[in-house]
């Protein structure tokens, strides 16, 4: 069910409600291409950083679709790892796969065994880029696009053992926008 908000201003405008954990079992990665708000030019002031999650996993989705692959599975863990790693990359100045300023979250594995994922295959990809001027859509393809021309992170999106999938994206507060992606990858989950 999509939720309707209504904006009243100088100018009336009907608005989507932000993306929710529930509304990824409404789409597949084909239907999610037509999703309007997807289509939307990302405003810095007003990100839904839901929408933008979303965008990234279908995109991944749809390769893994093309390698006839099953699709990844969401994973409320996985993109709650993955956001942090984010989070935590864009607040502090870093871009790697290991946190240089928290010994409790310096790997991945660490950060995963600290959202209840111990067992089982684990991946992770990151990356960072500007959106200016990018629609969700757009910016979730150029992500997908780098990490596909990376020899690991492609092994990551197309290993068939890995079924889960949690991306997060944390926005710095730089002007040139740039927005930092997490993908975290299992093969079980909690």
């Amino acid at each position: 069910m999509l939720l309707l908000t209504l904006s009243l201003g100088a100018e009336d405008t009907v608005q989507p409600a932000a993306w929710t954990f529930a509304d990824y079992e409404r789409f597949n990665p084909a239907t999610f291409r037509m999703y309007a708000p997807a289509m939307r030019v990302m405003d810095h002031a007003k990100m839904d950083v839901g929408l933008l999650n979303a965008a990234v996993f279908f995109a991944t989705n749809a390769e893994r679709e093309k390698q006839k692959l099953p699709i990844f599975q969401t994973s409320r863990a996985l993109a709650a790892c993955a956001y942090e790693h984010s989070r935590d990359m864009a607040l502090e100045n870093f871009i790697s796969h290991e946190n240089p300023n928290d010994p409790s979250k310096r790997t991945a594995w660490q950060r995963m065994e600290a959202k209840g994922l111990k067992s089982g295959e684990r991946a992770e990809n990151i990356a960072m880029r500007t959106t200016n001027g990018l629609t969700y859509l757009a910016f979730a393809d150029e992500m997908v696009k780098l990490w596909m021309n990376s020899p690991g992170h492609r092994a990551n999106i197309l290993n068939r053992n890995l079924l889960f999938l949690g991306c997060g994206v944390h926005a710095c507060t730089c002007p040139k926008f740039h927005v930092y992606a997490t993908q975290n990858f299992a093969s079980v989950v909690p």
